[in-house]
C-alpha cells in the first residue's frame, strides 16, 4: 500500500503546475504574466539529447537515453545489466549461479574469489562523460526487509575540454532467511580532458562487498522447505548452516590514460599513449566458531579469520598510428607486476615481477565490412596468458553480422594456488595450469528477423573446485584442472514481436557440453517471454507499460555456493529447474522519470518447495518492489 500511495503522490507531483500565473483583472499586468514562462515547463527546455554522450575505455560512444523499454525494465537491478543467462540469489546484492558459460577471466592473474565478479563494477563497465548540461541521475528500488539500493551520478562539463563524474551506489538489505544480510557501497569518479594535442582519462572505483554467508538451508530446513508446510512461509525459521559466517571484500582500482599526439596532417595520426591500471584487493572470511563442514580449527586459533591481499601494477606504453590505409594500426608494451599474500599469517609473500606482454592491434574498414586484429603475447611470466582475437564484420541499416575467432588463455587466481586457512583441513599448495579457451563466435542480425548468436568453444584444462560428499565434513573444496577436451556450443535467439500495442519479446537459449566427465553442468534449454502493453495516457504526457515476462530452464546440477572461497563448487547429487518464474510489472515514465513496479515471482506459492537458485539455497519468494531512475537536466 506504502508503494501505490508514493506512486500517486509522484504522478501528481509530476501533473501539478510548478508555478501559478496570478489573476489580476489589469489587462497589462495580465499580459506581462502572460510572457514570463514556468521555467520548470519541458517545453521551456530545449535540449539536444545528441549532446548527452558517455563512453568506456574503448571509446564506444553512447547517448544518454531516457526512453521506457522491456530492455530498461530487465536492467532495472542491482547490477544494472540484463540477468537473462543467471540466476538470481534469494537476497539483492548476493551472488549469482549462472545458467551459461560466460567466464569473466582475464588474461592478467586476479585473486580469485570468482564468483564475486558478477557484482562488482570491472572496466568494461567505466564510463566517461560529454555533456552539454549537467547531468543527475537517481536510481531507487526496494529491496527484502530493511534496507534499500540507492545510487547517484553527477556529471558536467567544467568546459568543452573537461569534464568529471561522481557516483556512488550503496545497498544495504536484511534479507528473508537467517545471517542473509547483504550490503556494498561503490563510489566511482571520472575525469577527462580533451584538446588537439593531448587526451587524457582517469577513472577511480572504490567497491566493499560484506555479505553475511549462510551456507544455504541445513538438511532438516531443506526439508521442511520441500515440504511447502505453511508453518514455514516465515522462512527466518529455517535454519541455515551458518550463523556467524561474514565475508568482506574491498578492491580499490585506479585506471589512467594518456594520449600525446605527434602527427596530425593530410588524414595521417599518430601518437604515444599510456596506460596504467592500479589495484588493491583484499578478503576476509570470518567465522566465531567453527563450522563441522568445513572441518576443525587450527591448534591454538579461537576464530576463523581468513585474510588475504592482492596488489597488481600494469603499465602499458603504446605507439598508434591512423592512415589512410589502416583505420587503425598500434603495438604495446606491457609490464605486469603483482604481490598476494596472508594479512594475519607469515605465509611467504607471493611476488610476480616483470611479467610482460607484447600487443598489437589492427583495424582497417572496407565500405560495409570492417575487420580487427588483437594480438596479446606473453614474452615472461608464468601466471598470464596470451590472446589472439580476430573480428570481421558487416553492418547496413536494417542487417549485419559479425564473426569472431578468439584463443584467450587465464589463470583462476592465486587463492587457488597458495592458501592456508584456519581451517586445518583447508591448504592449497598447487600450480595451477592456465586454462585455454579456443572459440568461434557468429551474430546475425536482421530488422524483421531478429538475432541470433551461435558459438561453440573448446576448452582445457578446465579450472573447478569439488567436495567430498562422503564425509561428514562436506564442504571442504579441493581444486580440480579438467585436462581433457571440453566442447561447448551455445545457440541464442531473440525477436520481438509486436501486435499493436501490444509486444512479446522472447528470447531463447540452448546449450550442449560434451565432456568425459560432468565438470561444466548447464541448463539444456532457457526460455525467457515478456508480454506487454504498451500505451501512452493523459495527453501523451505518461507512457505506461505493463505484462508479464516469464522465465523457465530445464533440471540440471546445478553448482553449489562455497562461502568459504565466495567460489561455487560442482555437485552431481541434486538437479534444480524446470519451475516457472512469472514477474508481473507495471512501469510508466514521466518526462525523464521512468517508474518501476514489480511483483516478481508471484507464483511461488503454486511451486511451493520446487523453486532454488543452487541446490541448498531457495530462490525468491514472491514480493512486491518499487523503485525509479530520475535523469535531471540542469
Amino acid at each position: 500500500m506504502r508503494h501505490f500511495i508514493l506512486l500517486i503522490c509522484i504522478f501528481k507531483s509530476f501533473f501539478s503546475f510548478s508555478q501559478d500565473v496570478p489573476t489580476n483583472n489589469n489587462s497589462n499586468s495580465l499580459s506581462f504574466f502572460n510572457k514570463v514562462k514556468d521555467s520548470m515547463s519541458i517545453e521551456n527546455f530545449q535540449f539536444d539529447v545528441k549532446k548527452l554522450k558517455y563512453y568506456g575505455i574503448n571509446n564506444d560512444t553512447v547517448l544518454i537515453d531516457t526512453s521506457l523499454t522491456v530492455k530498461k525494465f530487465y536492467k532495472f537491478n542491482y547490477r544494472k545489466k540484463d540477468n537473462f543467462e543467471l540466476l538470481k540469489p534469494n537476497n539483492v546484492g548476493q551472488v549469482y549461479n549462472k545458467l551459461s558459460l560466460n567466464k569473466y577471466e582475464t588474461i592478467f592473474t586476479s585473486i580469485g574469489y570468482n564468483a564475486n565478479s558478477s557484482i562488482l563494477i570491472n572496466q568494461n563497465d567505466y564510463k566517461f562523460y560529454n555533456v552539454a548540461y549537467p547531468v543527475t541521475e537517481l536510481f531507487f528500488k526496494s529491496v527484502f526487509s530493511q534496507g534499500q539500493l540507492t545510487d547517484a551520478l553527477f556529471t558536467t562539463n567544467i568546459n568543452k575540454k573537461i569534464n568529471f563524474s561522481l557516483a556512488f551506489k550503496a545497498l544495504r538489505s536484511l534479507g528473508k532467511y537467517q545471517n542473509s544480510l547483504s550490503g556494498s557501497k561503490q563510489f566511482r569518479f571520472s575525469f577527462s580532458f580533451s584538446n588537439e594535442k593531448f587526451d587524457s582519462k582517469i577513472f577511480f572505483v572504490s567497491q566493499k562487498l560484506e555479505k553475511h554467508e549462510n551456507g544455504g538451508l541445513n538438511s532438516t530446513s531443506l526439508i521442511d522447505f520441500e515440504s511447502g508446510d505453511d508453518e514455514f512461509k516465515e522462512r527466518s525459521k529455517l535454519n541455515v548452516n551458518f550463523e556467524d559466517a561474514i565475508n568482506i571484500y574491498q578492491t580499490r582500482n585506479f585506471y589512467l590514460h594518456n594520449k600525446f599526439t605527434l602527427i596530425n596532417k593530410n588524414d595521417n595520426l599518430v601518437f604515444i599513449g599510456y596506460n596504467l591500471n592500479y589495484e588493491t584487493t583484499n578478503n576476509k572470511f570470518k567465522q566465531n566458531q567453527a563450522s563441522f563442514l568445513y572441518g576443525t580449527i587450527d591448534s591454538g586459533k579461537n576464530e576463523i579469520d581468513d585474510h588475504y591481499k592482492f596488489r597488481s601494477l600494469k603499465n602499458t606504453l603504446s605507439l598508434n598510428t591512423n592512415t589512410k590505409f589502416f583505420n587503425d594500426l598500434s603495438f604495446s608494451f606491457i609490464n605486469y607486476n603483482y604481490n598476494f599474500f596472508s594479512v594475519n599469517d607469515v605465509l611467504e609473500k607471493l611476488d610476480g615481477e616483470n611479467n610482460n606482454l607484447f600487443s598489437g592491434n589492427l583495424s582497417k574498414i572496407f565500405g560495409n565490412f570492417k575487420i580487427h586484429l588483437n594480438i596479446n603475447q606473453k614474452i615472461s611470466g608464468e601466471r598470464i596468458g596470451n590472446k589472439y582475437n580476430f573480428n570481421l564484420s558487416y553492418a547496413r541499416e536494417k542487417f549485419n553480422y559479425e564473426i569472431n575467432f578468439k584463443l584467450k588463455q587465464s589463470h583462476p587466481g592465486l587463492i587457488y594456488d597458495i592458501y592456508d586457512s584456519d581451517y586445518s583441513e583447508i591448504n592449497f599448495t598447487t600450480r595451477n595450469k592456465l586454462s585455454e579457451t579456443k572459440s568461434v563466435n557468429l551474430k546475425l542480425k536482421k530488422e524483421n528477423l531478429g538475432t541470433l548468436d551461435i558459438s561453440f568453444s573448446n576448452i582445457i584444462n578446465h579450472f573447478y573446485l569439488t567436495i567430498n560428499n562422503n564425509q561428514q565434513s562436506k564442504l571442504i573444496p579441493r581444486v580440480n584442472q579438467f585436462s581433457d577436451d571440453i566442447n561447448y556450443i551455445k545457440l541464442k535467439y531473440n525477436k520481438e514481436l509486436k501486435f499493436g500495442s501490444f509486444s512479446l519479446d522472447n528470447s531463447i537459449l540452448f546449450q550442449n557440453v560434451t565432456q568425459s566427465q560432468e565438470v561444466i553442468n548447464l541448463p539444456k534449454l532457457l526460455i525467457r517471454n515478456t508480454l506487454y502493453l504498451s500505451e501512452k495516457i493523459f495527453n501523451n504526457v505518461l507512457d505506461i507499460q505493463t505484462g508479464i515476462s516469464l522465465k523457465i530452464f530445464s533440471k540440471f546440477y546445478a553448482d553449489e555456493y562455497n562461502p568459504l572461497l565466495s567460489t561455487f563448487h560442482v555437485q552431481t547429487l541434486k538437479k534444480i529447474g524446470g519451475f516457472p518464474i512469472l514477474d508481473f510489472f507495471v512501469n510508466a515514465k514521466i518526462r525523464q522519470t521512468r517508474i518501476f513496479l514489480i511483483a516478481e515471482h508471484f507464483n511461488s506459492s503454486f511451486s511451493s518447495g520446487k523453486f532454488f537458485s543452487s541446490p541448498n539455497t531457495p530462490y525468491r519468494d514472491s514480493n512486491i518492489r518499487f523503485g525509479l531512475s530520475w535523469n535531471l537536466f540542469n
